[in-house]
């Protein structure tokens, strides 16, 4: 005979039921409780996962749009910063120029003032066949002025300038009457007298290009400065230099004599540009 068990359920009224069932009933019944409890953990369990999941997108969602905005304010702020300096940049730039150009036409008026014409050759931007990358308009005017200056710099360098040696002036350029033979002849350069051993220097940055005892002019040196000048340095007593030595202005190149045709100790100096002789007088007295 199969067992069955009796529930008996009360109520707050003290009224009483009473249930009967089986076993196995009563075990199928508890299984599926079970069943029903799990299942509803299980779903607890989810719910709260899907909510810290949901929560945690949330979170990384909300960092990301932080992160947007902060490389969004720093994306500004460099632009700004970078439109500052370029600003700042062009300011420099045009501050250079200006002053490039100043202490250029201060250099190039000089220059004529002594006699010398100023030619500087054009950058070859301006001729045919063209290229390159691109470059601000502002840039391109400090380079213009940066070689201006620098083709003005390097002029200035090689143009003879001061005298050579120390003396008075005691024949001058161009037509005169020769000391020999009482003719009228012309003169090439100019003559300074003084005692013989003075110091005689180089008025320019140049190269000597010949050196050695020329007829008529006795113990001589040349020297090239750069494609445009040359000057000669004549009478010599003493050579300190030989063809090929490279000198700078105020090198001294050797010592006044009275060698070659000459009447007494002086030196005949000589400027020549483009391989004409022209008169020195100039560019060697600046202060008179």
């Amino acid at each position: 005979m199969e067992e069955k068990v009796h529930l008996i359920i009360t109520g707050d009224n003290r009224e009483s039921r009473s249930v009967v069932m089986t076993e196995k009933r009563l075990q199928r019944l508890m299984r599926g409780g079970i069943v029903t409890a799990v299942l509803f953990a299980i779903f607890s369990v989810v719910s709260v996962y899907t909510l810290i999941q949901d929560h945690s997108r949330q979170q990384r969602m909300t960092n990301l749009e932080s992160q947007v905005k902060w490389l969004s304010d720093q994306n500004d702020h460099l632009r700004n910063q970078v439109n500052r300096q370029r600003s700042e940049k062009r300011e420099l730039i045009s501050t250079a120029v200006n002053h490039l150009n100043e202490r250029s036409t201060q250099i190039e008026t000089l220059l004529q003032q002594v006699g010398v014409d100023v030619a500087v050759e054009e950058t070859a931007a301006g001729q045919e066949g063209s290229g390159g990358p691109y470059i601000e308009a502002d840039s391109g005017n400090l380079d213009d002025a940066l070689f201006y200056s620098g083709e003005l710099l390097k002029l200035a360098d090689q143009v003879p300038l001061g005298c050579p040696t120390e003396g008075y002036l005691s024949s001058s350029f161009g037509r005169r009457r020769d000391p020999f033979n009482g003719h009228m002849a012309f003169h090439s350069g100019i003559d300074i007298a003084h005692f013989t051993g003075t110091k005689v220097y180089a008025t320019a940055s140049g190269t000597v290009v010949s050196c050695g005892v020329v007829s008529g002019y006795g113990k001589m040196v040349k020297i090239k400065h750069g494609d445009r000048f040359s000057t000669v340095y004549g009478h010599l007593q003493k050579i300190y230099l030989k063809p090929g030595t490279k000198v700078a202005r105020g090198d001294a190149i050797g010592t006044m004599g009275n060698t070659g045709r000459s009447t007494g100790p002086h030196l005949h100096y000589e400027i020549h540009d483009n391989g004409h002789a022209i008169n020195p007088y100039n560019l060697t007295f600046l202060n008179r």
